[in-house]
């Protein structure tokens, strides 16, 4: 396997940092609505448009008239990146998204499906299950009683996991049965906080605990439309996720049909695939996601080269395409996505204007 330097590239500041005015340029024939997030995640969607050339409107859906103002808007299609740091908003955002879809008909991209699976661990451990894919071992309680009694028995160590927290917050590696009794008491009594969360978000009553895989590697794969990438997220103490170490690894090609043939199956196209590579080569998803970080401008370098995968389904072979395709935390792909799946193709640029995208920002 090809190996680079596995130290992340520098932020690229590539997506705004306050809202632009609705562009000039009017390269497609679609206006798409962008949803506007608590966290501003929605501005890399307004980055991704002005630089791709595409209309878009901004809408605020956490009003008492949401209803209203998705269907005056006027947009074919909705852009959206949820919140989901804080509870209630993460409740706001799957409520409101699902009505919009099963209700006005509206067409969002992401899906509801994926976007439902967004940061929730135990929504994350039903699908994974009730779809018989392969992942780590997880077992969900409700009851004290129960939860208890698992924990008196279990193999240790033993992961513990917050619902919500991205990167590693709210993972725990428990040694001691004491101590995992203890956690276990806590969460179906005051109930606990993920660190970094709200601190009225207390999550108590549930438990979810996780099979320890030791000496696993962890690959974070991606597919966004029909491009694929896939790096090695390094172990930095106890944990990959969360470390910022990198290896520029060319994926296995087991790894890419992995992720391909998930979601193909589910009818995904925007998802992240965090994967352990067992020491005996087995592939068992970690957890998955429909939004991620993604603070440089390509998530695949092999031999040094920022480039994607794309898939031949004629034939059933991977072609590496060079180039970054990653700007805006991933959300010109997202964008582009969308227009194709309401029929049309980006806008074409000039093979100049291809070239100052593409390599803009490369180390």
């Amino acid at each position: 396997m090809s190996k680079t330097n596995s130290t992340m590239p520098p932020l690229s500041g590539s997506y705004r940092s306050i809202e632009p005015v609705l562009p000039l340029r009017n390269k497609s024939q679609y206006v798409l609505g962008i949803i506007e997030e608590f966290d501003n995640n929605h501005l890399p969607y307004i980055a991704a448009c002005e630089d791709l050339g595409v209309r878009y409107k901004t809408l605020d859906i956490s009003g008492s008239n949401w209803i209203q103002v998705v269907r005056d808007r006027g947009c074919d299609a909705f852009l959206v990146w949820p919140s989901f740091n804080v509870s209630i908003w993460k409740r706001m955002f799957t409520e409101r998204l699902k009505v919009m879809v099963e209700e006005l008909h509206k067409i969002v991209y992401p899906t509801c499906n994926e976007v439902w699976l967004n940061e929730s661990k135990l929504r994350m451990s039903y699908w994974l299950e009730a779809n018989n894919i392969p992942h780590t071992k997880t077992w969900v309680f409700y009851s004290h009683e129960q939860a208890l009694r698992f924990a008196k028995n279990a193999d240790l160590p033993l992961v513990v996991k917050h619902d919500m927290g991205s990167r590693n917050a709210g993972v725990e590696i428990l040694h001691d049965r004491t101590e995992l009794l203890q956690y276990v008491n806590h969460r179906f009594g005051e109930g606990l906080v993920c660190p970094g969360a709200d601190s009225r978000d207390i999550e108590w009553g549930n438990i979810l605990f996780q099979k320890y895989l030791p000496e696993v590697a962890e690959w974070r794969m991606i597919r966004i439309g029909e491009s694929y990438f896939g790096h090695q997220k390094l172990l930095d103490g106890d944990f990959h996720s969360g470390s910022g170490k990198v290896g520029w690894y060319d994926p296995p090609r087991a790894l890419l049909d992995f992720i391909r043939e998930l979601t193909d199956n589910a009818g995904y196209t925007a998802m992240n695939v965090d994967i352990f590579e067992t020491p005996d080569g087995r592939l068992v998803v970690n957890e998955i996601q429909s939004h991620f970080a993604a603070q440089v401008e390509s998530q695949m370098y092999i031999d040094g080269k920022p480039g994607r995968y794309l898939y031949d389904y004629s034939n059933g072979k991977w072609l590496f395409e060079g180039g970054v395709f990653c700007r805006n935390s991933c959300c010109d792909l997202r964008v582009m996505a969308l227009l194709d799946q309401l029929g049309r193709t980006t806008p074409k640029l000039s093979p100049q204007d291809v070239r100052k995208l593409a390599f803009k920002n490369v180390i």
